[in-house]
């Protein structure tokens, strides 16, 4: 692996062979992008190997320095392409023309949509929690590109709707504060399944019904939020 990682794909050979090498080798990739995404999630990064990567993907192991370089190469493209796709689904919201109120909502909304998956790509946000919790060489760059522009957004928002002038890293502590909620039903979600009936949870712990309370006791603590006194 560490001689492969020192050559460019196109000088490597294609280990799938040379017929169609150019639909075969997307294929290829494809695959063994497809396949590190879960087992990066479910091992880590630190604990999945690329053996494992590319016999979930079908592949000769050989696939991934040729492809990528190596295991760190595969994991940023694998980040990149989850950053990419989530953009799409859960895209920072557009809130130029609405009230402050509203822009607070719609930016709780898209932090839970992002949290709470759990379709097919759950994968995603388990990844993400344990880049959170285990920082790797990309870590800077995810938070840079995929959560900064929403924090700030968030903390112009709130900013907006104190009733009085506010130091930066209090607003900073309220914009946290709203995170911190919205994270709690993703690494609690075991404990609410216990606390709390299931039918209870299917009327009121949805996506909609979260975001409205979290923006309430948001629009609340501003409202009425002083500094404290040291």
């Amino acid at each position: 692996m560490a001689n492969s990682a020192s050559k460019s794909p196109q000088s490597q050979r294609n280990p799938e062979g040379d017929i169609r090498p150019n639909e075969r080798s997307h294929d290829t990739r494809s695959r063994i992008l497809a396949a590190a995404g879960p087992v990066f999630a479910a091992q880590g990064y630190a604990g999945a190997t690329v053996r494992e990567i590319c016999s979930a993907a079908g592949v000769n192991i050989a696939s991934v320095g040729y492809h990528f370089g190596d295991k760190l190469g595969l994991y940023r493209e694998v980040i990149h392409a989850l950053r990419v796709a989530r953009a799409k689904r859960f895209p920072t919201p557009n809130t130029d023309l609405q009230k402050p109120q509203e822009t607070l909502q719609a930016l709780v909304h898209t932090l839970l949509a992002r949290m709470l998956i759990t379709e097919e790509a759950a994968w995603e946000t388990e990844l993400l929690m344990r880049e959170m919790q285990n920082p790797t060489p990309v870590f800077e760059s995810i938070v840079e590109e995929f959560f900064r522009p929403l924090f700030n957004q968030l903390t112009e928002t709130l900013q907006l709707l104190v009733k009085s002038e506010l130091p930066t890293h209090t607003v900073q502590h309220l914009a946290f504060s709203t995170v911190g909620q919205c994270l709690y039903y993703r690494v609690g979600a075991q404990a609410i399944q216990v606390l709390i009936p299931e039918w209870q949870r299917d009327a009121h712990y949805d996506i909609e019904s979260l975001a409205q309370h979290i923006t309430a006791v948001m629009l609340s603590a501003c409202e009425n939020f002083t500094t404290p006194r040291r």
